[in-house]
């Protein structure tokens, strides 16, 4: 199914990439979910328009490190992070939430003149329609920065990728995650995540390169007071998802007033799960079909998770990577050292940089063999 263009002209291309409008039914997720034990919702339901308002005022506590973290190392390390990016490649942003850091690094791309095709993932229409016009008008000046938005889920983006024919000016794709939100998968589902994209960017003949934001905090009082769920921006957020979840499924199946919201850090996974909690007993109705309705019970302090948040470390990350058959190649830290962006590339690629940028110097021997040395 090929692309089709939505929007305005005039205004950024945004290309519709869902597999059909039924590639991914929520309602059924959010019906099987509800059904198992441990409960949960899909994270998705998080991040609809009115979510990603919820959650762009959170992040703009003070408290809340991972956003001022990302922002600082931008400033700081936008030149080098920049001269890693190839020229003429694909720059693919999954997630288009915060402009202030997107604005940042074009903007490093700009004093570089480096050539670049800009693509903003999201599953927001209007976010990205609403994101993609402000980011325009901010570098319509820079013919050498193409935008285009691509409005569908990571699976959607991986399909496109693959199919993707590639021009000749573009033969690599660089794929960003300026959030923590990569740390939201658990970690063997991390690990496949890049597998996948690094498949699709082989059937596409590009060359796969990731910049990844993770969260690396270690202290649990920190981790704990910026995600603190009690604020009422995190509520907002959270209890959002149950909207969400009605809108997904036509029906008005979770009263937010019956539900509160808590947390849980692992310390030994470095994980932050969240959850949205029954004040009390509840019967939640949720539609099978057009005429048929399932009752479920939730038992009072019951939760229902929405989503984790990994804190991992250098070592952890490296990990998933090694999994995945990639590597760091480098790490960018904020001052605090809790917050950091990492250079990700496949073994293969790295190693074929290696030989390039290393000076080879053959030596003659006695027996008229060579011995490389690396200087």
């Amino acid at each position: 199914m090929s692309p089709s263009r939505l929007g305005p002209e005039g205004q950024p291309q945004v290309l519709d990439i869902r597999q059909g409008h039924s590639s991914f039914s929520l309602g059924e997720e959010i019906l099987n979910g509800m059904r198992c034990q441990p409960r949960s919702l899909p994270s998705l339901l998080l991040w609809d328009d009115r979510g990603l308002e919820h959650f762009d005022r959170l992040s703009q506590r003070p408290a809340y490190y991972p956003f001022h973290g990302d922002i600082e190392i931008l400033c700081k390390y936008a030149p080098s992070i920049c001269s890693a990016l190839p020229a003429n490649g694909i720059l693919l942003e999954l997630g288009c939430g915060s402009i202030r850091k997107t604005k940042l690094l074009l903007s490093g791309l700009r004093k570089q003149n480096k050539p670049i095709h800009y693509f903003a993932l999201d599953v927001s229409r209007e976010s990205l329609e609403t994101n993609l016009g402000q980011i325009s008008s901010e570098f319509e000046d820079c013919h050498l920065i193409t935008i285009t938005g691509l409005l569908g889920t990571y699976d959607d983006c991986i399909t496109w990728l693959s199919g993707l024919k590639r021009a000749q000016e573009n033969i690599s794709v660089t794929i960003m995650s300026l959030g923590n939100s990569f740390a939201n998968m658990k970690k063997q589902e991390a690990s496949l995540f890049l597998e996948r994209f690094h498949i699709a960017c082989r059937h596409a003949h590009l060359a796969c390169h990731f910049i990844i934001s993770t969260d690396i905090c270690q202290n649990d009082a920190k981790v704990l007071d910026a995600y603190d769920v009690q604020t009422p921006e995190f509520q907002g957020f959270l209890l959002n998802a149950l909207e969400s979840a009605n809108l997904a499924l036509d029906y008005q199946a979770f009263n937010p007033a019956d539900w509160t919201t808590s947390a849980r850090l692992d310390s030994c996974e470095r994980a932050l799960d969240f959850y949205v909690t029954a004040k009390h007993d509840l019967l939640v109705t949720l539609p099978v079909s057009c005429n048929e309705r399932e009752t479920i019970a939730v038992r009072k302090e019951e939760r229902v998770h929405l989503v984790t948040s990994g804190k991992w470390s250098k070592e952890a990350m490296g990990s998933i990577c090694e999994q995945a058959r990639f590597q760091i190649q480098q790490t960018w830290k904020d001052n605090a050292g809790d917050y950091c962006k990492h250079s990700i590339e496949p073994f293969s690629q790295s190693c074929a940089k290696w030989l390039i940028n290393s000076r080879l110097r053959h030596v003659s021997t006695g027996t008229g063999s060579w011995t490389v040395k690396i200087t």
